[in-house]
C-alpha cells in the first residue's frame, strides 16, 4: 500500500512539474517563431510610447468585479492597462472603437474568476454579453467577441469581412502576448517602450496569479482535462 501511495504521489508530482512548465514551453516556441529571422524586432529606439494608466471605460466595467477579484484586482487591472497601452501604440494612437476595446479588455480573462475555468474564452464571452449587449451595437459586439476569442492566437489574425475590426483584434492579440510573456515576445514594440510601460504600470503579481491558478487546477488525475482546457485557448 505504501509503495502504491508513493508511486501515485511521484506521478502526481511529475505531472504538476510538467504541466507547470507548459506555459514556459509555449512562450519559448512563440519566442522562437516571432523573434528570429524576418520576425525579428528592434530592441533599441526611443521610449515614445504613451502609457495609459487610467480610463473611465475600463474603470466602469472592471469595478463590477472588484469584490470577485479581491486581491487579484490590482494585478488584473494592471494587465488590462498594459495591453491597452501596447494596442494603442501598435495602432498609432487610433482611438476608433476605443470604448468597445476597453470593455473587451476588461472581460477578456474574466472567466478565470467568474467561472473558475482554465478554458475561459467562451465563459468570458458569455459574461461580456451579459453586461455589454445593451451598450454596444451588434457590430461592436462581434468585435468584442473576436478580441476575447482570439487574444491568445499564436499566428496573425486575418479575419473575415470588416478589415477595421481585423486590425483591432490582431493588435490586441499582439498586445496580450507582449504582456503575458513579460516582453519576451515583443510583437514589434521596441524594448525601451516595454520597459517604460512595465515601470509605469506595476505588475501587481499578475503573472503569479496565472501560475497559482494553473497549480490550483492541477489536482490528482485532472492533468489531462487541464491540458485540454489550456489547449483550447491557444489557437493557431
Amino acid at each position: 500500500r505504501d509503495s502504491r501511495a508513493n508511486t501515485k504521489e511521484a506521478w502526481m508530482c511529475t505531472n504538476r512539474v510538467l504541466f507547470c512548465a507548459l506555459p514556459c514551453l509555449v512562450v519559448a516556441v512563440a519566442n522562437f517563431l516571432f523573434l528570429v529571422g524576418p520576425f525579428s524586432v528592434p530592441q533599441d529606439g526611443p521610449a515614445d510610447i504613451q502609457v495609459i494608466t487610467s480610463s473611465p471605460g475600463v474603470e466602469k466595467y472592471l469595478s463590477l468585479y472588484k469584490d470577485l477579484l479581491k486581491n487579484d484586482y490590482e494585478g488584473y487591472r494592471g494587465h488590462v492597462y498594459r495591453v491597452l497601452t501596447y494596442r494603442n501604440h501598435l495602432l498609432g494612437g487610433d482611438k476608433t472603437h476605443r470604448d468597445a476595446i476597453e470593455a473587451a479588455l476588461v472581460f477578456h480573462d474574466i472567466g478565470l474568476w467568474t467561472d473558475g475555468a482554465l478554458g475561459y474564452l467562451e465563459p468570458s464571452i458569455e459574461r461580456a454579453k451579459e453586461v455589454l449587449a445593451t451598450e454596444f451595437s451588434g457590430e461592436e459586439m462581434e468585435m468584442i467577441e473576436g478580441i476575447i476569442l482570439y487574444h491568445h492566437k499564436i499566428t496573425p489574425y486575418v479575419g473575415e469581412g470588416n478589415t477595421d475590426h481585423t486590425k483591432v483584434i490582431d493588435a490586441v492579440r499582439k498586445a496580450d502576448w507582449i504582456d503575458a510573456s513579460m516582453g519576451m515576445v515583443p510583437k514589434g514594440i521596441a524594448r525601451p517602450n516595454i520597459v517604460k510601460t512595465e515601470a509605469s504600470i506595476p505588475n501587481g503579481g499578475f503573472h503569479n496569479i496565472l501560475r497559482d491558478f494553473l497549480l490550483f487546477r492541477i489536482r490528482g488525475w485532472n492533468v489531462p482535462l487541464a491540458f485540454w482546457e489550456l489547449s483550447s485557448i491557444m489557437k493557431l
